[in-house]
């Protein structure tokens, strides 16, 4: 056989391996997301959220500890249950920012058990010391500016040494917080996190949108279409 055709023996069969492996991927991330205990109306915000792309992101893999913090009804909660699987943990709550505990999230969890998941009272204060890989909290922290340094150093000790923090949030092109929108200006979120000790290692623009013009609510109806930041933080090993 010539060398010629020793290599392209090779890249046909490293081409076989990605034709087998990119169908399993596909259908690992499926199965992921269509799971009967998310409702019709989560699973349509999956196309505008990317959850798999953003945890990716942050290196979320199978058999992590993590913590879904403020969860809210628990979007992330019911993905990350399946993504860290029966050797993982998922740890989620307090559903809105700890002003009405787990009245939200406690119900849903009743009704649809998950049996790698426990709801704390507090947060990344209710779990134990370095016991975290990762902890992501998705359009929350423009809602804690003034526990921010609370909130986070309890973030910090709850990580492992090199443990992640995620965020995501609504962006604003204003300068601070503009509290007729409820975004956030990314300088200044960058700033608030990196001032309690969080080096930040990336930054994505998966879920950006040029396309907005920062005028409207954060939330509701508009949660897709918003320009959100995406970013991963550290705690040095």
């Amino acid at each position: 056989m010539t060398l010629r055709s020793k290599w392209g023996a090779a890249l046909g069969a490293l081409a076989l391996i990605v034709a087998v492996a990119s169908p399993l991927s596909a259908i690992a991330q499926e199965s992921i997301l269509d799971d009967p205990a998310r409702p019709e109306g989560e699973r349509e915000r999956d196309a505008g959220s990317k959850p798999l792309d953003v945890y990716s992101f942050w290196g979320i893999e199978s058999g992590m500890t993590v913590l879904d913090l403020m969860p809210g009804r628990g979007y992330n909660t019911y993905i990350l249950t399946n993504l860290v699987g029966e050797s993982g943990k998922v740890f989620t709550g307090p559903d809105r920012q700890g002003r009405d505990g787990n009245m939200i999230l406690a119900p849903r969890l009743e009704a649809s058990p998950l049996s790698n998941v426990e709801l704390v009272a507090d947060g990344a204060a209710g779990v134990a010391a370095e016991s975290l890989d990762v902890i992501v909290t998705v359009r929350n922290m423009h809602d804690v500016i003034d526990d921010a340094p609370e909130l986070l150093a309890a973030c910090m000790a709850a990580l492992k040494p090199g443990g992640i923090l995620g965020v995501v949030d609504a962006r604003t092109n204003l300068e601070g917080f503009d509290s007729s929108t409820h975004r956030i200006n990314q300088k200044m979120m960058v700033e608030m996190i990196t001032g309690a000790g969080f080096v930040l290692m990336e930054s994505s623009e998966m879920l950006a949108n040029p396309d907005d013009d920062f005028s409207k609510w954060e939330g509701m109806g508009n949660r897709v279409e918003t320009d959100r930041m995406v970013l991963k933080f550290q705690k040095e090993s």
